[in-house]
């Protein structure tokens, strides 16, 4: 029905499958790749793309999805030749609860987000607000091991975070910081190194930590 370069646009009413709060209709662009099946790949045009909806494009980032085309069958397009779009917008946005279970959102209540937000990258404005969520949060003293780089783990017992207004206990090399007890001296070492916790709670709040830092530093 349209062959590649086409100039198209959605119809009104049809909604995006991954998000169903979210019209599609009136989004223009040309046919860029034509499927056995019977569907098309869309490249939106760039006045489209600017004007797309901001939280679907925070859900895009956030699901690591591609923003700039979409996979359409043919009934759900009409050809144009251009002219002004008339871009269907949410009537409501329908934000999905965060879930405990799910490691990211757990982490987005730390930052008091929402499900359409991505996790924000390591800096160090995030880094204080993960240790005063972290010094609220885990509860002292517990046992754990301090994972060296040589010999074996060592057994220590971690008693607190330390004030980070009164010294940073924290860094965007390491991330934040605890003071333990090791061999009848106070160490201060970085969360990311304790292993072996003995607390179920505590050791969900430091993978979570460790999660976060290792992978959006």
């Amino acid at each position: 029905m349209f062959q590649s370069g086409d100039k198209v646009r959605v119809r009104h009413g049809v909604m995006d499958t991954d998000y169903p709060d979210m019209p599609l209709g009136g989004w223009a662009g040309i046919i860029a790749e034509i499927h056995a099946d019977g569907m098309y790949t869309v490249r939106w045009s760039r006045e489209t793309l600017e004007s797309i909806h901001p939280v679907f494009k925070k859900r895009c980032e956030k699901d690591g999805l591609v923003l700039d085309q979409y996979i359409l069958g043919a009934d759900d397009l009409e050809q144009v030749a251009g002219g002004m779009l008339n871009i269907e917008q949410p009537k409501s946005i329908i934000t999905k609860p965060l879930s405990l279970e799910d490691q990211d959102d757990r982490i987005r209540m730390v930052f008091g987000l929402t499900s359409n937000d991505p996790l924000p990258v390591v800096d160090k404005d995030m880094l204080e607000r993960y240790h005063q969520y972290l010094a609220k949060n885990l509860v002292f003293p517990f046992l754990a091991e301090h994972a060296v780089k040589y010999g074996a783990a060592q057994r220590v017992t971690v008693i607190g975070l330390g004030d980070s207004s009164e010294e940073p206990m924290f860094d965007e090399m390491y991330g934040v910081f605890c003071e333990a007890r090791r061999n009848g001296q106070v160490v201060t070492i970085p969360l990311g190194l304790l292993k072996n916790v003995k607390d179920k709670s505590n050791r969900k709040l430091i993978n979570d930590h460790s999660y976060w830092f290792n992978n959006w530093s």
